[in-house]
């Protein structure tokens, strides 16, 4: 929005209630006629309202069709990607975005939330094959041939399913790469029929269209520097690392325009809380 609304016709609103949206999920934009939800329906929204990204508003009816299948294809592909890496990445889970939920939501949704998301993200990453087994699964699997009957076959049994469960991990993050190298040749196929972005890039040369931002927003998630497992910021530093210094530029430009607005902290019917989501319940 910063880079489309004037910076005095809207505020952000520091909350992260997602039962402030009807669809559970952040995003939402609020206004006079009721809200919307998502970056795709805040799009559609603010055009209504005469809106736009001056790269969107450039392009013909044939660049804007394409422009949108870009957005619905990004969406579903580089969501996906993003949610096995915060969610189903055994590391990444465990000691960083687990942990994160804490500095946002009171107890005891500080630890209902992350699990709900990530057994989500376990249906949703499983239709395109990131299938991620705990160590109770595969602890069920070698217990059908290694019988435990003494603590030190029980240590020893232990070991190898930490080792087993590592080396399945490692697989699924080949996969996860192999989803991302494929979503790249589609993007870039499709900014080619744009005809908006130079042929070694996945973004436009000059300013950002809709699709550049969404894409953006997962490539930030996805490479972000505190994240234990780097496996996707080191894959793409070695073979696209013009695709993470164009991440770093496009940043600074949303960082710079999103430094001008006006934002507010929650009041109390706008936060987390046990209150409120009673109230949700019931209502």
């Amino acid at each position: 929005m910063a880079l489309a609304v004037p910076h005095t016709d809207f505020t952000i609103v520091t909350s992260s209630n997602t039962d402030l949206s009807s669809s559970g999920r952040l995003p939402v934009l609020t206004h006079s006629e009721g809200q919307a939800d998502g970056f795709l329906d805040i799009i559609r929204f603010l055009r209504t309202k005469g809106y736009d990204l001056a790269a969107d508003e450039s392009l013909t009816k044939e660049q804007t069709a394409i422009n949108y299948g870009l957005l619905m294809y990004v969406q579903d592909k580089l969501e996906l990607i993003t949610e096995y890496t915060l969610y189903l990445n055994k590391d990444n889970y465990e000691k960083y975005t687990r942990s994160i939920y804490s500095l946002y939501l009171p107890f005891p949704m500080q630890y209902n939330t992350p699990l709900q998301y990530r057994s989500h993200a376990r249906a949703n990453c499983a239709r395109i094959g990131l299938k991620v087994e705990d160590k109770t699964d595969v602890e069920e699997e070698m217990l059908k041939n290694v019988p435990t009957v003494s603590k030190v076959q029980q240590l020893k049994h232990d070991n190898m399913i930490e080792e087993k469960l590592v080396l399945k991990n490692s697989v699924t993050n080949m996969k996860c790469i192999n989803q991302l190298q494929e979503s790249i040749r589609v993007i870039n196929q499709l900014q080619l029929e744009l005809g908006s972005h130079p042929v070694d890039n996945i973004f436009s040369t000059t300013t950002m269209t809709s699709s550049d931002l969404l894409l953006l927003a997962h490539l930030y998630i996805i490479t972000h520097k505190d994240l234990p497992d780097q496996f996707i910021r080191s894959f793409l530093q070695r073979t696209s690392p013009e695709i993470l210094a164009r991440v770093d530029q496009n940043l600074k430009v949303v960082q710079d325009a999103i430094s001008k607005i006006q934002r507010r902290g929650p009041t109390f019917w706008e936060s987390p809380n046990i209150v409120n989501a009673v109230r949700h319940l019931v209502v």
